[in-house]
């Protein structure tokens, strides 16, 4: 298990200025800190070059740097791509972080993910979701040094030190911590005018 990620996850949760989620403010539970940051990058690439056979493309960006790019076999429909398309790939990353209360959710990790792609014959396209979301456990918190250890189903512990030693009174040994991780990229290509 990756704890250094999870450490600087849960780092921001008890870093970071907290937002409550509304259900857990109506329940008087407003002191079990929660966070959650999104990062979108959107991306306009003009197809400059192509070559269908030896399927490569060269892809120019907003700030006029091109680069020429392979595309596996995978890649569906890449014979329906022409200069002068238009390619916008999106791509978002998500964390979510919030603390439990012991018995609330067991350790542990798990991950998924879902690819689609368009159909035969139209405009290449694909999206892809993934997520994985780890939970660990409050092994200790030291309120005196500002600090708090994490320890993951197998035992691994690392100590923390929050920026907002505060948010330390909001959780106890014990507590959980989930943390869930949201990866997303879809690719659409317009059509040259």
């Amino acid at each position: 298990m990756k704890l250094k990620v999870i450490a600087a996850s849960a780092l921001l949760m008890l870093t970071a200025n907290m937002s409550f989620a509304d259900s857990d403010k109506a329940s008087g539970a407003d002191s079990i800190p929660a966070m959650e940051k999104t990062i979108v990058i959107k991306q306009r690439l003009e197809v400059m070059a192509i070559n269908h056979e030896k399927r490569w493309v060269e892809l120019k960006d907003a700030s006029g740097f091109t680069q020429k790019i392979n595309v596996g076999d995978e890649a569906r429909n890449f014979n329906q791509l022409a200069v002068g398309d238009v390619i916008n790939v999106n791509r978002s990353k998500t964390i979510k972080i919030k603390a439990f209360d012991a018995d609330s959710i067991e350790a542990g990790a798990e991950a998924g993910a879902v690819f689609a792609r368009t159909e035969e014959g139209q405009k290449p396209g694909a999206a892809i979701i993934g997520a994985e979301v780890v939970v660990v456990t409050i092994a200790a918190i030291d309120l005196t040094n500002s600090l708090v250890t994490l320890e993951d189903e197998e035992g691994n512990l690392e100590v923390l030190q929050p920026e907002i030693p505060s948010n330390l009174k909001k959780v106890k040994v014990g507590d959980k911590v989930a943390i869930m991780f949201i990866q997303s990229l879809s690719i659409a290509v317009d059509s040259a005018k």
